[in-house]
């Protein structure tokens, strides 16, 4: 019995935790502000956390394995755009509804030495997306001006409102600029392609 309310009290500091760290970021949110939230004590949650920084982290695991899950779930079976389309649209439901998702993306932007994984959850999203976007593009013969990574950038820039990984240095920075500028005006010229 006791390991019983040991998980749900634990569940219950993660579901809070989620509801500040979405609301208020890795830097606006205390403990103290999860206590109030659960109306346990203090000492309740270092029972299961010793550190805002291992709440967090513990946040980014298990909200980001089923993001992950979700991403790899979708993305395999049906036509590749298809596939990927229904991919987007599950993921942007997912973290609308789902605080914990919310946060585990937005403490993965925010604070990315707190993720445990060698490969960051927003970096494996982006691989996921990547492979899905090079797959489209292979299964409808589509020759794209840009490559699968810079798709999948976009439309986690879209989609999550994450700018994917952030730009490097100022080259970077433009180059992605002018990406995304070409693919959101057009061909250059101002008309379509006759070339």
């Amino acid at each position: 019995m006791t390991q019983k309310r040991a998980v749900r009290t634990r569940a219950l500091v993660l579901a809070a935790a989620a509801e500040e760290f979405a609301a208020h970021g890795y830097n606006g949110t205390t403990l103290l502000n999860v206590v109030e939230r659960t109306s346990m004590t203090k000492g309740a949650l270092y029972g299961h956390f010793s550190s805002k920084e291992e709440l967090a982290a513990a946040l980014i695991e298990e909200a980001g394995d089923e993001l992950i899950a979700r991403a790899e779930r979708r993305l395999e079976g049906t036509a590749a755009l298809l596939s990927l389309r229904e991919t987007m649209l599950d993921l942007t439901r997912h973290l609308r509804r789902d605080p914990l998702a919310r946060s585990a993306l937005r403490l993965a932007v925010e604070a990315p030495q707190l993720d445990r994984r060698a490969l960051g959850l927003v970096e494996r999203i982006s691989l996921s997306l990547t492979r899905a976007v090079a797959r489209a593009h292979a299964e409808n013969r589509v020759t794209s001006r840009f490559p699968p990574e810079a798709v999948a950038r976009l439309l986690m820039t879209v989609f999550f409102e994450i700018p994917h990984p952030a730009p490097r240095n100022d080259a970077d920075a433009a180059r992605r600029f002018d990406d995304l500028w070409e693919a959101a005006s057009g061909p250059r010229g101002g008309g379509p392609d006759t070339a």
